[in-house]
């Protein structure tokens, strides 16, 4: 009967799971270009979660920054004049998704590259007793999964390319902190679960 109550949680938290990644519209960010060196960002379809928008040099410091908050939408001009030429990211995340715009700043100008935009929809971890099921919407890209214990030494490391979901048994190690990365399109997604079994 126990384990009967375990199937069926199993089952209905990769259903739920699934079903909220089919839900799950990605959101929709367009970047234009609106004077010599100004933009407009419009975003919307961001979710009912808060998201981050930040334009980032390649070194990774943080020239602009913004905070949408649950269920808005977006839409601001920057005024681009005090940036140095060179060549910078717009990025545009949530829990659920992460966007990149590559930004090219001239010395008068400005140039979006709306063609290498990137939209990755993150992986999605549960625990459900000693199975850490990772899900995933999109597969167009490998998904690498690695855990790691309270150590920070790597228990596992699979791939996933052709599956929506990965279940990984954990009944083998000590009750703890693990963190699980997820890495996909170049980007690295960490979170952190509890084993209690």
């Amino acid at each position: 009967m126990k384990t009967m109550k375990k199937v069926m949680l199993t089952i209905m938290t990769v259903m739920i799971s699934t079903m909220a990644f089919a839900n799950n519209e990605k959101p929709v960010v367009k970047v234009e270009r609106v004077g010599a060196k100004s933009v407009a960002v419009i975003a919307y379809h961001l979710g009912e979660e808060s998201t981050q928008i930040q334009l980032k040099s390649n070194s990774g410091k943080t020239l602009y920054r913004a905070n949408v908050e649950q269920g808005n939408q977006f839409a601001q001009r920057l005024n681009l004049t005090a940036i140095a030429a060179g060549d910078y990211t717009l990025e545009i995340e949530n829990n659920s998704t992460f966007t990149a715009i590559p930004v090219e700043m001239g010395k008068d100008s400005v140039f979006i590259n709306s063609e290498d935009q990137v939209t990755i929809v993150k992986p999605k971890i549960c625990l459900t007793g000693s199975n850490l099921d990772v899900l995933t919407a999109d597969i167009s890209d490998n998904v690498w999964v690695s855990i790691y214990n309270d150590q920070n030494q790597r228990i596992a490391l699979e791939t996933i390319s052709d599956a929506s979901l990965k279940r990984f048994n954990l009944s083998q190690l000590n009750d703890g902190n693990y963190t699980v990365q997820m890495a996909t399109k170049g980007r690295r997604f960490v979170q952190s679960v509890a084993l209690k079994k």
